[in-house]
């Protein structure tokens, strides 16, 4: 045969070899890129300690043993009951390790104690003798069990999506913030209210869906971002609330969109015992109190600092930690002023909440008005940038 069909061959033959080797490289390449951008967004949430609890599974479902590296698999719909064990964990009075995840499939629903969540459930036995239990998911699926617990599903939309960007900036911030924690955030108001699949509304997922991957940068990284209820008709500088060097787009702003809110005044009166008991309960002796007075205050107007004179002398406090003490459901916030009632002391005040950026009723004034999710963020956080992460 002669030399040039054969080397024709042969070149073709390497040829497909090649494009076939490219090809095996660059899916894998792509394989890889696509695990770790869905790895980039998950959110770790702590849901509930407990010592026990019921899980259901809709679909059979896998369950890891982080601890002894095994895995195990359930068929079918199947009721597991989870308890502490020594040394780890019994599920259905099977052992396992101290650390577990249940991984159902894609789409699939756990329920726990009544409530569905999405995503995959971590069981870790924590140092209290308890089990904490982790929501692991997506930080868009974590949204549409957000929104309608922070905000109405009944709002205006571009309210709706201002509340998605202003919560998925902060979920990703505590994410890379605490990324070396068990879990990036609580469940509760400790870091944003967060319900499962069971808060979840058509109208909240479309504005999630509306404004995905859109977040808050400042000098190009992810902006640490704060919201509350009301404002009062002026926002609070970050710096007054939880001291350090504060941020620039957490400055004190003029807000004149909130007068519409439920609690925008409100007025609560204690009984002076009351609050004796309660601050000393709280390692603050203050028997006799005489008057309550405020000494100094921000630059919104907000209490800084009280004084407390009572029969032994006086004693100061900050307005933050004074709230904290009595309680933010009855001091809404420092926002506030004191007369002196019979036997008692009357704090009236605006606004609800710490004060620090987007006011959620200012915001659906605005919205209400006719101003875009993008004005409304840009009011609350100026100087900031909002950009569209992969």
């Amino acid at each position: 045969m002669p030399l040039k069909p054969i080397y024709s061959k042969f070149l073709k033959g390497f040829h497909i070899y090649i494009v076939f080797c490219l090809f095996i490289f660059f899916s894998g390449l792509l394989a890889l890129s696509s695990v770790e951008g869905a790895g980039a967004n998950l959110i770790r949430v702590a849901i509930k300690t407990s010592s026990n609890l019921e899980i259901q599974v809709k679909e059979g479902v896998r369950i890891i043993d982080n601890t002894n590296n095994r895995s195990f698999a359930t068929k079918v719909p199947i009721q597991l009951n989870v308890k502490i064990s020594n040394p780890g964990i019994a599920i259905n009075n099977r052992e396992f390790g101290s650390n577990l995840k249940i991984k159902p499939p894609a789409n699939s629903l756990i329920r726990i104690d009544k409530n569905d969540y999405r995503g995959n459930i971590e069981i870790r036995k924590d140092g209290g003798g308890n089990l904490l239990i982790i929501n692991e998911l997506n930080v868009e699926e974590y949204l549409k069990g957000v929104l309608n617990e922070e905000i109405s599903a009944k709002w205006h939309p571009e309210a709706i999506k201002a509340q998605a960007v202003v919560a998925r900036t902060y979920a990703l911030y505590q994410k890379e913030n605490r990324k070396d924690n068990p879990y990036h955030m609580e469940a509760t108001t400790a870091d944003q209210v967060y319900g499962g699949a069971r808060r979840e509304d058509e109208r909240t997922n479309k504005a999630a869906k509306d404004t995905q991957g859109i977040v808050l940068t400042y000098e190009g990284k992810l902006a640490k971002v704060f919201y509350h209820s009301i404002s009062g008709g002026i926002t609070e500088d970050v710096t007054d609330v939880w001291g350090g060097e504060g941020n620039n787009y957490l400055k004190s702003i003029k807000c004149n969109f909130d007068k519409d809110a439920p609690n925008y005044q409100w007025e609560t009166e204690i009984d002076t015992i009351d609050l004796e008991i309660i601050l000393s309960k709280n390692g603050i002796t203050v028997d006799g109190i005489q008057s309550i007075e405020p000494v100094s205050f921000t630059s919104s107007g907000r209490v800084a600092e009280l004084e407390i004179r009572h029969r032994d002398g006086t004693e100061k406090i900050s307005g933050v930690n004074f709230r904290k003490i009595i309680g933010y459901e009855t001091i809404r916030s420092t926002l506030f002023r004191i007369k002196e009632g019979d036997g008692s002391f009357i704090f009236y005040g605006k606004g609800s909440g710490h004060g620090v950026g987007l006011c959620q009723w200012g915001a659906k004034g605005m919205a209400e008005k006719g101003y875009s999710y993008i004005d409304i963020l840009k009011h609350y956080y100026p100087g900031i940038e909002i950009k569209r992460i992969k």
